[in-house]
This record gives structure tokens, C-alpha cells and sequence, in this order.
């Protein structure tokens, strides 16, 4: 293991330095007490969504100003350097139109910042322009009686909040962290409580870049509704069916667009000009036509979809011309369809989602185990599963989710069936299934039963509130003789959980990691102290650097100290491939030093790391003194499991 801090850390870029350097608020833990914010009324907050029909979406941030789509991280603040910005003309040309509302992104990926946030260098505070645009953008918004959005990109380039990803170029030290959550959701604490009532808010960079376990979705989803209660949550990934958040959001230029007979609250997106940023081509384009625009709102409004027509500001801070014309033209001959039915009911969704920390399964096909359906990645290009495709039998199969800890008040699950399968078909979908619940880990109770279509749509059971460890999902027939699961969620549906208690005592207790195969224990090689040290296996003596406490995190995870160092078991060099592996490192609180501890019903555990999501493993099955200990992935294999004694 290399001995630098920077070299196993990830090196901040400039504006993530400057917010290291800064004194973040602790964010209250989800096991602290619950917001006394009115809880909202989901449905109507739906109908209001999708009654408003027609919006603008502004893209105008550091982009506008290089002529790049995804601006390069890292540049000089200065470039942004609007000679005005004219939000009331953006506004007026949006009620000409006879929008509804408009949404503004605060924070695209790169990570600049349109308001001067506390959090980084690397906002408008810093640029040559000095002034907070989020706060004219919602008031001359509002002074056309139009309702306001907010974008926000969870992926920040900058900052570097971004997980390992080869699709985008990612290095491998750039990843996740416990800091880049605060971050987060102090910016988040800025727009939700600094702008007045915000009707919806938009990730982005999310499902398709991260997922929603690297950064939880839980953690996000409370705080915003706790600052918000009545604020419409909508992700930008590549679903066609609700999951993440309240409404779906199509996106129109990837080919995903609201489906013939839609009934959920949903949104479609696309440009009115070639890029969501405005470029010097944009003045003269011809623009997406009136007749076009005009045929995606009748197209739209039946399937209670609302459109959402990006017009980009220039480098002036102004609307084009030919953008304004155009919205007038539109707006000149559209009107809202009144006779509209109402939204129909919409699933009885999970409002208050618990983060699962690990998930073992009876079977699977070779890479598509369990810890695929919790995830979080679902996007068009970019989405896993678990499956038990190949495996004879195929069914029934269970998969078992650990929620980290016993949840109160858990109700409901939501699942997701593969949305990009093989040969665009059905197969894998669950069709009939029983799901059971346990607080231990090891007696289970059966809570629901019963059969889902297979349709591709995302599935909801439901069953009386109860406290809550761990979900076991038994698949009993599925399309196409085997089953999937593309993602699933768990929580309450009226009641938010809280955590009640944790899998461990964490209390300080000593003891000693017995692995199941080989009898032999997890031992710091050489009784040594440093960082670095390998952990390997050998017999039991009795030893310090045999033992081990185990301190909880507070978020469903654990560290595992040694006591003859006192640091912390780890996987070297944030790595996330099998064979990664394992030995001791000072505490610099990051995912690398987290574990899950999931028991296998049978008096062993699975300790899943919480960076890689790969198991604690003794490197090829050995029984030998001295053999390795590493990372590998869930295999269900008895090297894999431990036993954890007090001594």
C-alpha cells in the first residue's frame, strides 16, 4: 500500500480544496429525531405537477460561456461573465408562451455554481459577475405568476463527487466519500432555504453515473422533503417508469419518451435549439418548429406528461430572438386542455426510502449477483441486475436485503424488472413472489404474497407497517424461466423509519473474525502497526493483532479496528476489483473503511465493503497459515462467511 495520503485519497480539485478547507455543519444523522416539517400531500403536489402542462427549462452556466455541453471542470470562475442577466425577460418570454413554471440549473456537472454558495470557490461570487442568479431567476419568475424549479447535479466534476465510472473516463481515485454527502446536502440546505418555496427539484448525474447506494438516496430524499415537504422530486436517468423520485422524467433526446397510454406524473424533455447550452450557431438556427413544439403538447397532455422546452440564454444573459418569437408564436395558438380527467391514483410509492447496505441471494447468474438490485444504477447504457438467467433450476430463487440496522415503521417495497433486457423483451420479470421480514437475520416472517405482470413497470408490495432488518424477496415464477431485479426499494410509505438498532452492539466488545473454511482467524501480519500492514489468516493465539472491535458509523456500516494498532481494517488503494487487498490504515473516515455486516441466518456473516461492495474473502479458499485476505465478489462460498466471538 503506498504510504502518501494523496496517493490512496482522492486529490480534491480547486474548489473541492477550498470546501475541505472550509468547516462543514454536521448533517443530523437519520436515527436522530423527525422533522417536525408537515408531511406533504403527494398526490396533489403530482396533480399540480402535470396540470401545469408546459415549462421552460433554462440551461445557462459555465457552458455558456466555453461552448462546451459538459464544461470542463476546474476552469477559471471569471469565464462566466454575463453582461446582464435578464431573468425577467427569460420569464416573460415563458409566459408569453403560456408556461407554467421554469427550471434553472443551479449546478450542471462541472460544478460551478450559479449562487454564492459557502461551500466552494467555484460559484458565481467568484466570477465576473458577483451576483446571485438563482435569486433573480425565482423572483422574476414568480412575478409572472409562473412556479420555479431547481436543477441541481448530484455529479460534480470539480468538487470530484463522482464515482468510479470507465464509460466516462472516471479515474479510480475519484470516488464517493463521507465529506462529498455533506457537501451535498449543505448545498442543498442553501437552495431549499434561501429562495422561498421551490415546487420541484431535479437531480441529475445520478442513477446513470453513481447510483443511489454510493450517495443515498435516503439521506437526499429526507433532507429535501424535511426542508421542502411539498417539493416535487424528479431524477434525470433513463427510466420510462416511476422509481427514483416522485415523477418521471423522459428524456427526449435519448430516444426516451412518454409512452402511448401513460397515466404517471411525468415530464419530457428537449431543446428547442441544437444543445441544451446556448452556442454562437444558436442566434440563426432555425430552432425546433412551432407546428413540432405544438405537436408534442397534444401529444403530451393526454398522458399527463408535462413539457419541458429548454430555451438556453446567451452570453448576454438574454434569450435569443428567434427564441422569443418562437415561444410567442407558440403561445399565440396553444391553450391548455381543461377537460383533461384528473391524474388516476399513482403507485403507493416508498415516501421514505431505507438505503440497503448489503444483499446476499441464493443464486445468480455469473455477474449479475445481488448487490446489482441494490445499486442504484438504472440508466438506458448503464444498468445492473440480479439474475438467476442460466441457473437450472432457475426458480424459485430469494434474494435477502440488509437494511443495516432495524428499521421502525417499514411498509412497502418497490421493484424494478430489468428496463433493458435481453432482445428488448420481458423475461426476468418476477411474475410471482413472497416477501418475508426479519430483525435478526435469521427467522424470517412472511408479510406479502401474490403476482405481478410482466410489463416491464415497476411493482409495489405492501404490507402493515412493521420493524424491519431485512427483506427476503422469494421469487416463485418469473417470464422466460428465470428472475430479475434491476433495482428495488424499501421504506415507509406514511411513517418514516427510524433506526431502532443496529446489527452489532458496537459497543467496544473484543473479538476475533473466525472464517468458516479454514477455521483460522483475521490477524494483522506480524503483530505490525503501520499503514499498510496486510491482514492475513492464522491460527488462533490469542494475540492483539487477532482482535478486533467493531464502532458503528451510524449509517448501517462498521469499523472494524484492531486492537494492538487501533486503525482500521480496509481494502488498499480505494480498490474495487477482486483481489483487492485488505490490511490497516489510520482512520480518515472513508467508504474504504466500512463495512457491512450481514448474518447468514446461521450464526456466520458476510462483511461487504462499502466502497466495492465486495466481500471479506481469504484468497483462494486457503487453509494455509499466513494466506491472504482480500476482496472478492459475493459468491455465496463458506471462505466468504465469518464468525464473530466475543474473547
Amino acid at each position: 500500500m503506498p504510504s502518501g495520503s494523496l496517493s490512496r485519497r482522492r486529490a480534491l480539485g480547486a474548489a473541492g480544496a477550498a470546501a475541505a478547507a472550509t468547516v462543514l455543519p454536521v448533517v443530523p444523522a437519520l436515527s436522530g429525531p423527525v422533522s417536525a416539517a408537515a408531511a406533504a400531500d403527494a398526490p396533489t403536489n403530482l396533480s399540480s405537477m402535470v396540470d401545469m402542462r408546459f415549462g421552460m427549462f433554462n440551461h445557462f452556466n459555465m457552458g455558456t460561456f466555453t461552448n462546451e455541453e459538459w464544461a470542463a471542470p476546474n476552469q477559471n470562475p471569471a469565464l462566466f461573465a454575463p453582461t446582464v442577466v435578464d431573468c425577467a425577460q427569460w420569464a416573460a418570454a415563458a409566459a408569453a408562451a403560456k408556461m407554467g413554471y421554469g427550471v434553472l440549473t443551479t449546478k450542471h456537472h462541472d460544478g460551478f455554481c450559479l449562487w454564492p454558495t459557502a461551500y466552494n470557490d467555484y460559484n458565481v461570487a467568484q466570477s465576473s459577475y458577483k451576483q446571485d442568479v438563482v435569486a433573480q431567476y425565482v423572483d422574476a419568475f414568480r412575478a409572472k405568476g409562473l412556479k420555479v424549479g431547481l436543477y441541481y447535479s448530484i455529479w460534480d466534476r470539480t468538487y470530484s463527487v463522482q464515482a468510479y465510472d470507465s464509460r466516462h473516463g472516471v479515474a479510480a481515485d475519484q470516488t464517493i466519500q463521507p465529506g462529498d454527502l455533506t457537501y451535498m446536502l449543505n448545498q442543498i440546505t442553501e437552495l431549499l432555504t434561501g429562495y422561498g418555496t421551490i415546487d420541484m427539484f431535479i437531480t441529475d448525474g445520478y442513477a446513470w453515473q453513481m447510483g443511489q447506494q454510493a450517495v443515498s438516496y435516503q439521506r437526499i430524499r429526507e433532507h429535501v422533503k424535511s426542508l421542502q415537504p411539498d417539493i416535487v422530486m424528479i431524477d434525470h436517468g433513463g427510466l420510462a417508469v416511476p422509481f427514483l423520485g416522485d415523477a418521471i422524467y423522459f428524456e427526449e433526446p435519448l430516444g426516451i419518451t412518454s409512452p402511448t397510454g401513460n397515466t404517471f406524473a411525468s415530464m419530457q424533455g428537449q431543446t428547442i435549439s441544437n444543445g441544451w447550452f446556448w452556442h454562437p450557431s444558436t442566434p440563426s438556427e432555425s430552432l425546433m418548429s412551432k407546428a413540432s413544439i405544438l405537436s408534442h403538447l397534444a401529444d403530451l397532455e393526454p398522458k399527463y406528461t408535462s413539457f419541458i422546452l429548454n430555451c438556453p440564454p446567451n452570453r448576454d444573459g438574454r434569450l435569443d430572438t428567434n427564441v422569443v418569437n418562437r415561444l410567442a408564436e407558440v403561445g399565440a395558438v396553444w391553450s391548455p386542455n381543461t377537460s383533461r380527467a384528473p391524474l388516476p391514483a399513482q403507485l403507493p410509492r416508498a415516501e421514505h426510502p431505507v438505503t440497503p447496505v448489503s444483499a446476499y441471494a441464493t443464486g445468480f447468474h455469473t455477474g449479475e449477483g445481488p448487490m446489482n438490485a441494490i445499486d442504484g444504477l438504472s440508466d438506458k447504457d448503464f444498468e445492473t441486475c440480479w439474475s438467476t438467467w442460466g441457473l437450472s433450476p432457475s426458480q424459485p430463487h430469494s434474494i435477502t436485503i440488509d437494511l443495516g440496522g432495524v428499521w421502525s415503521d417499514v411498509s412497502n417495497l418497490e421493484y424494478l424488472p430489468k428496463q433493458w433486457n435481453r432482445n428488448d423483451s420481458t423475461d426476468g420479470d418476477i411474475t410471482s413472489y413472497t416477501i418475508s421480514t426479519s430483525t435478526d437475520g435469521a427467522t424470517f416472517t412472511q408479510v406479502a404474497t401474490g403476482s405481478w405482470a410482466a410489463d416491464r413497470v415497476t411493482k409495489v408490495a405492501e404490507w402493515n407497517a412493521r420493524s424491519v432488518g431485512f427483506v427476503r424477496i422469494q421469487a416463485t415464477a418469473g417470464t422466460g424461466g428465470y428472475v430479475n431485479m434491476g433495482a428495488v426499494r424499501i421504506g415507509g410509505r406514511t411513517a418514516r423509519p427510524v433506526l431502532v438498532s443496529p446489527v452489532l452492539p458496537g459497543d467496544g466488545t473484543v473479538c476475533r473474525l473466525v472464517n468458516r473454511n479454514s477455521g483460522q482467524v483475521a490477524d494483522v501480519s506480524g503483530a505490525g502497526t503501520a499503514n499498510g500492514t496486510d491482514v492475513l489468516q492464522w491460527p488462533w493465539l490469542n494475540q492483539d493483532n487477532q482482535k478486533w472491535t467493531f464502532v458503528s458509523t451510524d449509517d448501517g456500516y462498521y469499523k472494524i479496528r484492531s486492537v494492538s494498532s487501533g486503525k482500521l481494517m480496509e481494502v488498499a488503494g480505494l480498490s474495487r476489483v477482486d483481489g483487492g487487498r485488505v490490511g490497516i490504515w489510520s482512520d480518515d473516515s472513508v467508504f474504504q473503511q466500512h463495512w457491512a455486516v450481514t448474518p447468514t441466518g446461521d450464526g456466520y456473516f458476510y462483511l461487504t465493503n462499502r466502497l466495492s461492495g465486495l466481500s471479506l474473502n481469504v484468497d483462494g479458499a486457503s487453509t494455509a497459515n499466513g494466506a491472504g485476505i482480500e476482496q472478492e465478489t459475493y459468491n455465496r462460498a463458506t471462505q466468504q462467511q465469518w464468525q464473530i466471538i466475543a474473547v
